[in-house]
């Protein structure tokens, strides 16, 4: 059986996922990145807005112009 790492995250694996314990999630990460409801009652946090919270907090740019720098070096233009 294969692991797979969910895209939407309840907030316990969404903790885990960014390193931190559910408390200092719910008062840093849940106050900017907001929940996707699959249902009423069923919130998850996609992985990559998780990813990009964690990006602006390291300073790493993201987003198109990041793009075009790597098809750019691919490409070699």
């Amino acid at each position: 059986m294969m692991d797979v790492m969910p895209r939407g995250m309840p907030i316990s694996v969404a903790a885990h996922y960014v390193g931190l314990k559910e408390t200092a999630f719910r008062n840093t990460v849940a106050k900017e990145v907001k929940p996707v409801y699959l249902t009423p009652r069923r919130p998850v946090w996609l992985r990559d807005q998780l990813d990009r919270w964690i990006d602006t907090r390291a300073g790493i740019a993201s987003g198109p112009a990041q793009d075009d720098d790597l098809m750019n070096a691919i490409t070699n233009n």
